[in-house]
């Protein structure tokens, strides 16, 4: 945050807060240990004055985001690389999209659960404080809550059928956003990072095959539910496997936003209920599979009840959401209007969904023991730390995970799936 001065905030704000002067500035950690990986976020609160007819005191305050202090951290989770796609995205891809859904009429609501961006360079993102305006993080350890993955669903398909809209309408302005240039790109799941992670995932498999195994351990099925999930985990196929999931496979590859756990999702409450939500972290956009973004929701926010709950019924209700938006931007003499069959596409949804159930297992690897662990266990990005073991997988034996990893395989395994 060194580069932080009063005359770089006054010129990052000036458009919105005209009429301010700021006086004084103070940074501090903008999240908690174990909250994320990739980047370091920082709350710098503004105090100044207002000049209206009478001088006024004025407070603010904006999230800070940077790269971590620790180059072996950066290396280790791609965060130079992260950093490009969220700049593509807050300066290209989103204004993009934003700009065409203000082409239809029929969208009464656009979507716009995505926080304010004042500046998005290489190694600086700087955001709207939503904290303000009371937003509020969930607990990563507690997941979502059905209430909650509706209203992300909802947002979701809204956000998911402004690529299926544009990419019909506006195929070259689309298909521009996810060049390789200076568009959107898989950062993770390619191959010339597959030797890379190799002794990464190799542990991360170790630990979850362990974990599994002392769970089953007096299960009958225990062999069957193990062999699969090893057989999953096989070093020669396992990277090539996810190379093959995030590959977009058309007509309905989307713009996804790539990295939906708990920690992205932010709401403010009103008189006790959910009156809005806001989406966070576009890191890891992707172009891909709209499967990819809704196996993220229901295998690592939702427990096992909840799926066996109210899977099905999410899955439709995303569907029904995408479906009305869609018909909201296209013309009603137009081939695309006409073509669009509701049960169609949920054919089409419900048949990724299945065929990128895998993806979900391999998300798990890495992010059960990032949502259940103890903040000691993570990693601190608020400190400059270049030892080797500062980027192993995130290890942890508590309960939750172990439950967690286990119910997913027997869950992939009996839905044939794995």
């Amino acid at each position: 945050m060194s580069e932080v001065t009063l005359e770089f905030l006054q010129d990052l704000l000036k458009d919105e807060f005209p009429d301010v002067t700021i006086t004084h500035f103070e940074g501090a950690p903008g999240s908690k240990r174990g909250d994320n990986y990739t980047s370091v976020l920082y709350r710098i609160t503004l105090k100044g004055v207002r000049h209206t007819d009478s001088e006024e005191p004025w407070e603010g305050s904006i999230i800070y985001k940077c790269l971590p202090e620790s180059a072996l951290l950066r290396d280790a989770f791609k965060s130079d690389e992260l950093f490009c796609n969220e700049v593509a995205f807050y300066n290209k891809i989103w204004p993009a999209l934003s700009n065409f859904q203000k082409k239809w009429p029929k969208l009464k609501v656009p979507f716009k659960a995505i926080p304010k961006c004042y500046l998005a360079q290489s190694d600086i993102v700087v955001l709207k404080d939503l904290k303000q305006q009371g937003f509020v993080m969930p607990d990563r350890r507690q997941g979502l809550s059905i209430e909650q993955a509706y209203l992300v669903l909802k947002n979701l398909s809204h956000f998911h059928a402004l690529s299926l809209a544009m990419k019909c309408h506006s195929p070259e302005d689309f298909y521009e956003l996810v060049n390789v240039k200076d568009g959107i790109s898989e950062v993770f799941f390619v191959s010339e990072n597959e030797e890379y992670y190799k002794d990464y995932y190799r542990e991360a498999a170790r630990n979850a095959i362990e974990m599994v195994e002392d769970e089953l351990q007096d299960s009958e099925d225990k062999d069957r539910y193990i062999q699969k999930f090893r057989d999953f985990c096989k070093e020669e196929t396992f990277f090539a496997s996810m190379i093959e999931l995030v590959t977009p496979r058309e007509p309905l590859a989307v713009i996804c936003h790539g990295d939906c756990w708990t920690n992205n999702f932010l709401f403010r409450y009103a008189d006790g209920d959910i009156a809005e939500m806001c989406i966070v972290d576009f890191q890891l956009a992707r172009y891909a599979s709209p499967a990819l973004d809704l196996i993220f929701i229901m295998y690592v926010c939702l427990d096992r009840q909840q799926r066996e709950d109210h899977l099905s019924s999410l899955l439709e209700y995303y569907v029904e959401e995408m479906h009305k938006r869609l018909v909201d931007m296209s013309e009603e003499d137009s081939i695309f209007h006409s073509s669009l069959n509701r049960e169609v596409l949920f054919d089409m949804v419900q048949e990724e969904f299945k065929r990128c159930g895998p993806f979900g297992l391999g998300l798990a690897l890495d992010m059960y023991p990032i949502m259940t662990c103890d903040s000691a266990e993570a990693p601190n990005l608020y400190q400059s730390n270049d030892s080797e073991a500062c980027w192993k997988p995130v290890w942890t034996s508590n309960e939750a995970c172990a439950r967690k990893m286990t119910d997913l395989v027997k869950e992939l395994v009996d839905g044939g799936m794995l």
